[in-house]
């Protein structure tokens, strides 16, 4: 059995694992946006994540975009009016899925190009919770 000699490895840094992270991410079709939303929102999204148990940010705002994509379209949506905390702004770093990431951007479009962090408040607006509707069986 050959060992490899210690000087082709390169050392394992913080770096390199995020490096790896964003590489798989992107391989599986993610996308990785910076936001910038108002604090309020941003304890909204908190609370809907304990509310609902999920692991992080992403999950939550993925399932936020997966409900209004189901029963809106990105011509429904109208930016609402900014909240009074709208000059105190958190930046969230999130990796969401392409689909997603597109709707996100077709709602900004439409809105006549609001950055993203608008157009995810705009999208926390109409969707107020995360449970999930049951469906309506057709009937043969």
């Amino acid at each position: 059995m050959a060992r490899r000699s210690r000087s082709n490895l390169s050392p394992i840094t913080p770096a390199t694992c995020m490096q790896r992270k964003r590489q798989v991410m992107a391989a599986a079709g993610f996308v990785q946006c910076k936001l910038q939303i108002p604090i309020s929102f941003g304890q909204r999204l908190n609370h809907l994540k304990f509310l609902h148990n999920m692991r992080g940010l992403d999950s939550v705002v993925s399932a936020m975009i997966r409900k209004a994509m189901a029963n809106y379209s990105a011509d429904e949506l109208v930016a609402p009016p900014p909240p009074c905390d709208h000059d105190r702004l958190k930046q969230v770093a999130l990796h969401i899925p392409r689909e997603h990431y597109a709707f996100l951007v077709a709602v900004a479009e439409r809105n006549r190009g609001i950055n993203l962090g608008i157009a995810l408040e705009t999208v926390g607006s109409y969707v107020t919770n995360l449970t999930m509707t049951p469906l309506q069986l057709s009937l043969f």
